[in-house]
């Protein structure tokens, strides 16, 4: 019998350069209902999306980023070239290509055992060195979404670029989205259809990842 998961997964490729043809908003729902039956720690659920569609605010949200990381970068950094910089500028705004661009905030999530949190701030922890002392599961569950995500995006035929370098310009987004202040934006996805296929990426020889005991 066929495996279809592994087909899809062996398909799924990070797509950097799209047509102009438009994803319509009925595939896009399809997208975030796949990525909300991801697994998340507590059962959190602490993702939120903003999908945008439109040209002009997707090239305003390139424009910010590219100026965030060209402050970044160029301000008292002695290797800011000018050849650095403009590959900066390129590396967090190329989703302005693309006709969709998710972008993926983290909310706060609650400990299912007050107790414990508890123990954790006697203990002198903050809030995130807790999460992160437990394994980073709201980061995880995070990923696990846009995992989800990014696998119904290649079912459908369409592609997909998991970016994290946009993050750089997290307050500039999100002053122009106008979300919430208290949401941590982690991923920046642009979405449609490819305009090339990538080769077979070639993965490591699986005897170097795996062990058994």
């Amino acid at each position: 019998m066929e495996n279809n998961f592994l087909k899809l997964a062996q398909s799924r490729r990070s797509i950097r350069k799209f047509s102009d043809k438009p994803v319509p908003r009925e595939a896009v729902e399809y997208f975030i209902s796949c990525a909300a039956h991801a697994p998340s720690g507590c059962d959190s659920q602490c993702w939120y999306f903003v999908a945008v569609d439109d040209r002009d605010l997707i090239n305003k949200l390139a424009d910010g980023a590219a100026e965030s990381a060209r402050n970044f970068y160029g301000e008292g950094y002695s290797e800011a070239t000018p050849e650095f910089l403009n590959s900066r500028e390129k590396a967090v705004s190329f989703f302005r290509n693309a006709p969709l661009v998710i972008f993926v905030f983290m909310d706060k999530t609650k400990f299912y055992d007050e107790k414990a949190v508890r123990a954790f701030f006697e203990k002198g922890y903050d809030y995130r060195g807790m999460v992160d002392k437990l394994g980073y599961y709201d980061v995880l569950s995070i990923g696990a979404a846009i995992q989800n995500l990014l696998l119904a995006v290649a079912e459908k035929g369409y592609g997909a670029c998991w970016m994290n370098d946009p993050v750089i310009a997290e307050d500039k987004i999100k002053e122009i989205l106008g979300v919430r202040e208290d949401l941590k934006l982690l991923s920046v996805i642009p979405v449609g259809e490819p305009s090339y296929f990538p080769r077979q990426k070639k993965l490591k020889d699986q005897s170097s990842i795996l062990e058994f005991k």
